[in-house]
């Protein structure tokens, strides 16, 4: 007894996106507490407006001490593409093969808002589908070996690639459909440039035209946060927009 000196959860955000139909497992970390001794938390990806969430979800006693870094990426520029919704398997192929010529070396993530688009876009750029339900767990492994090893140049998938995941060679990251919360953006986007090598985070935006030429931007849904349709809009410096939400 008392040989245990802490323990350490890392990655610990995931706890409030579980409820008890999905990931519920996670929650019970807070059972850990039983153990009496120290836990330590660890995290890049939980926004200040969301500590209180966090403290109730795990049952921090007191709230626990505090230690903040910035999360800000300067190595990685962040911009908006647009394209005709109409043409829309086009545009991604267009952006994803000028992004292969522009970095021979390195990688692109192209990141989707559904299994069928995940499979979908694989198919159309000839890349390597991932998501939740891709296979075994020794499968996903050899799926996650093809990025962090550099055997494989282009991959689809959702945010289960978006987790502890450290490929050093990703020079590209591309969302396309739906972003719901910046701390999934953040997430996802920050697989770029982890080596600290100059890399791109890009947001594909579709509109429509009418027969009279007049472009109709798409519209966000209401579960989307206001910081990403800020984000996504324009309006702003996205740098400054992803820091004033992540870090405060």
């Amino acid at each position: 007894m008392g040989r245990l000196d802490r323990i350490v959860v890392d990655e610990c955000h995931v706890v409030l996106n579980s409820t008890e139909g999905w990931r519920s497992r996670i929650l019970a970390l807070r059972e850990l507490f039983r153990a009496e001794t120290q836990m330590v938390y660890l995290t890049a990806t939980l926004r200040q407006s969301e500590k209180g969430e966090f403290i109730r979800l795990m049952g921090l006693p007191g709230g626990g001490t505090w230690i903040r870094g910035t999360t800000t990426r300067p190595n990685i520029r962040y911009q908006v593409s647009r394209y005709n919704a109409e043409k829309e398997e086009e545009a991604l192929t267009e952006l994803v093969g000028g992004l292969k010529q522009k970095y021979p070396s390195g990688q692109v993530i192209v990141y989707c808002d559904s299994v069928k688009k995940t499979e979908r876009f694989a198919e159309v750029l000839g890349a390597v589908c991932f998501h939740r339900n891709v296979g075994s767990s020794k499968e996903k492994h050899e799926l996650v070996k093809q990025l962090t090893e550099g055997r494989q140049q282009v991959f689809t998938a959702m945010n289960a690639l978006g987790l502890g995941v450290d490929a050093p060679t990703i020079r590209a990251v591309v969302h396309i459909g739906k972003i719901r919360k910046m701390r999934h953006y953040a997430q996802e986007s920050g697989r770029a440039g982890r080596d600290g090598t100059a890399s791109e985070a890009i947001i594909m935006r579709g509109h429509r035209v009418d027969r009279r030429g007049r472009v109709y931007e798409s519209k966000f849904g209401e579960d989307v946060e206001e910081e990403v349709a800020e984000l996504i809009s324009g309006t702003r410096c996205m740098r400054i927009s992803i820091d004033q939400a992540m870090n405060g």
